[in-house]
C-alpha cells in the first residue's frame, strides 16, 4: 500500500519522539496517532514469543481508541474514509513487522470496525500467512 501524505514528511519525526505510553489521540490528529502507533506499537510486537500476547493486547487497546473515533463518531456508524486508509496503513505495518519476526506465532486477530473487517494472520514454519485484512 502506497503511504497516505497525512503520514509523510515530519510527521514521522514527531512519532518517533512521541512516548509509547502516552500516544496521541484518533480525535486529536489521526495521523499522528497511526504513525506513533506503527512506529512506537507495532514495531516492538514481534520482538519475543512470550511478549507477543501482551504487546499484542497494547496494540488493540490503541486501535480500539481509533475503532470508537473513526466509526460511529463522526460518521453514523460506518468508518470515515480517514479511518479506512489509517486503518490499512496499520494492519499493513502489522504484517510487515510480522514477516521479520524471527519465530512462528499462533494466529493473531487484530480488530477493527465493523466495515473494515479484521486482521488475522499467523507464522507457520518461517512463513506468515494472512487470512483476512481490512
Amino acid at each position: 500500500m502506497t503511504k497516505p501524505d497525512s503520514l509523510k514528511g515530519e510527521i514521522k519525526g514527531q512519532a518517533q519522539d512521541a512516548d509509547r505510553h502516552n500516544l496521541a489521540r484518533p480525535a486529536v490528529n489521526g495521523a499522528l496517532w497511526a504513525r506513533g502507533l506503527t512506529t512506537q506499537r507495532v514495531a516492538d510486537l514481534f520482538r519475543t514469543l512470550p511478549g507477543l500476547p501482551g504487546h499484542w493486547m497494547q496494540l488493540q487497546n490503541e486501535v480500539n481508541a481509533g475503532n470508537r473515533y473513526f466509526y460511529g463518531v463522526q460518521n453514523g456508524h460506518q468508518t470515515t474514509d480517514e479511518g479506512k486508509e489509517l486503518i490499512r496503513w496499520i494492519a499493513d505495518a502489522v504484517v510487515s513487522a510480522a514477516q521479520k519476526a524471527g519465530f512462528d506465532f499462533p494466529l493473531q486477530q487484530l480488530r477493527f470496525t465493523a466495515d473494515t473487517g479484521w486482521l488475522k494472520l499467523q507464522r507457520v514454519s518461517g512463513r506468515v500467512m494472512v487470512l483476512s485484512r481490512p
